[in-house]
């Protein structure tokens, strides 16, 4: 039976990945999974259990996936040099600092057989990159573009860089696919449910969901909400935690309070779905993003999205029909987009509903299946019986 090894940085990114490695073995191939499954407190992650239930190998890999050239990844470099020694048939890495550590680490074994594929879920270089970052990350990831036999990309712009590459292959997949059936025929009562979050139904609930960071950029939308006339009657509603030792929820809290703006930390959140339909308006207000799953997510709900005008996010965000596309740098710009939403005309608003929804039907995870799996067949050379 042939193998399969998948990289990833952390055991959540597992989410993604379930359907791909579920792939793989109706292929014929045994899998196994490389990554960092560390929780802060010593433990496993959860991940880790549901591999053995699966009957699936899984090697602890002390990846650092902020900083590349830290000790950590001198370390993980080595722990992954001594995995992929097992020899794969195929080797499938994901993210940018995962993905140059498993190429040079599976650079000999490439040349005896191995297949090797890239999955990027964003390039650190966009087109609002400085310069220098652009050309420093754009030269690093084509030089390591020699080293694997496809790459696989989530947005056009960086399938568009991508194909500027060595590699011999560059695919583009809807993501990695949207549960239709979370998000239908949910019955909750509306007013109850924000009510939880502090919002009345006279209030405007504007939803972020995603990790607090930096490269999330929630800063901005209280920055714009409180730029606004009314900026009493809106709630910035923010599903996430913050990243290990990270000081940006206690930033966060601080600009709201300075700016008069209400906000609602609810942390992890598992019915994203239910808090999604209590929304006025999503917002991804990212300044990198290779996709942003959570925006279609909402666009399910019939929720329009203000993001940011980059990458991923300009897949599904169609300036007028789905939300509005900003500067991720320019606070009156997501003010204004926020505000033109919530007074839109009650009948512009039902088409808007029917618009988002209709969107985000594109990116079902039944596509993001198919996809795969040709790729797959036509990298492996496989004759899909």
């Amino acid at each position: 039976m042939k193998k399969a090894l998948i990289v990833v940085n952390l055991a959540g990114f597992l989410t993604f990945l379930w359907n791909d490695i579920k792939t793989l073995q109706e292929m014929g191939y045994t899998v196994s999974v490389a990554m960092n499954a560390r929780m802060p407190d010593g433990s496993d992650a959860v991940e880790v259990e549901k591999l053995k239930k699966m009957k699936i190998d899984f090697f602890q890999i002390d990846f650092d996936t902020k900083n590349p050239l830290s000790r950590d990844n001198v370390i993980a470099y080595k722990q992954l040099k001594k995995v992929v020694n097992e020899e794969y048939d195929l080797i499938h890495c994901h993210t940018p600092i995962v993905g140059i550590l498993t190429r040079m680490a599976a650079k000999k074994y490439r040349k005896t057989g191995t297949t090797v594929i890239y999955t990027t879920h964003g390039f650190t270089f966009t087109d609002k990159s400085s310069k220098k970052n652009w050309i420093v990350y754009f030269n690093a990831e084509k030089l390591m573009s020699r080293f694997c036999d496809a790459i696989i990309t989530i947005n056009h712009e960086d399938y568009n860089n991508a194909k500027r590459m060595h590699c011999p292959k560059v695919y583009i997949i809807p993501s990695v696919g949207l549960d239709s059936n979370r998000f239908s025929n949910l019955r909750i009562n509306r007013d109850e449910y924000r009510a939880s979050f502090g919002v009345e139904p006279k209030d405007h609930m504007v939803l972020s969901v995603g990790e607090l960071s930096s490269r999330k950029n929630q800063k901005i939308i209280i920055e714009a909400l409180g730029m606004l006339d009314r900026k009493e009657q809106y709630v910035f509603v923010i599903c996430g935690r913050a990243v290990v030792n990270s000081t940006i929820e206690e930033e966060l809290k601080e600009t709201a309070s300075k700016l008069g703006v209400r906000i609602f930390l609810a942390g992890h959140r598992l019915d994203i779905p239910e808090i999604n339909a209590c929304a006025d308006v999503a917002v991804i207000p990212s300044v990198r993003e290779g996709f942003g799953m959570t925006g279609v997510e909402a666009l399910a709900s019939g929720v329009p999205v203000v993001g940011s005008d980059v990458q991923g996010i300009r897949e599904y965000v169609i300036p007028g029909k789905t939300g509005y596309l900003c500067d991720p740098y320019d606070a009156h710009q997501f003010a204004d987009a926020i505000e033109k939403i919530v007074n839109l005309p009650s009948e512009e608003r039902a088409k808007m509903v029917i618009d988002c929804k209709e969107k985000a039907k594109e990116f079902d995870v039944s596509k993001s299946i198919a996809a795969m799996k040709n790729i797959y067949q036509e990298v492996l050379c496989h004759d899909g019986k």
